[in-house]
């Protein structure tokens, strides 16, 4: 990556930031987020595709699936008290 991409970068993240929450855009969101998975996912071992962008984009899609499985397997707390009487 050069200086220009990081400030491109820098410059979208801008952009998205004054967004506020995304849940408003939630199916578009998923639209999107589907289509760069296939992409990242398609160029991904591809070497002669071998562009900083689709590494750092499959990269963050990873990092995405790794917090939403942590997320999903926490499993509920569970109050000793709550446990009284039920043996």
């Amino acid at each position: 990556m050069n200086e220009s991409d990081g400030f491109f970068r820098a410059k979208e993240l801008q952009a998205y930031e004054r967004l506020g929450s995304l849940d408003d855009h939630g199916e578009i969101v998923r639209l999107i987020l589907a289509e760069a998975s296939l992409l990242a996912e398609k160029y991904r071992y591809v070497a002669r595709h071998d562009v900083p962008h689709v590494r750092e984009l499959a990269s963050l899609i990873d990092l995405l699936w790794d917090e939403i499985e942590m997320e999903t397997a926490r499993l509920p707390e569970i109050s000793p008290l709550d446990q009284i009487g039920t043996y």
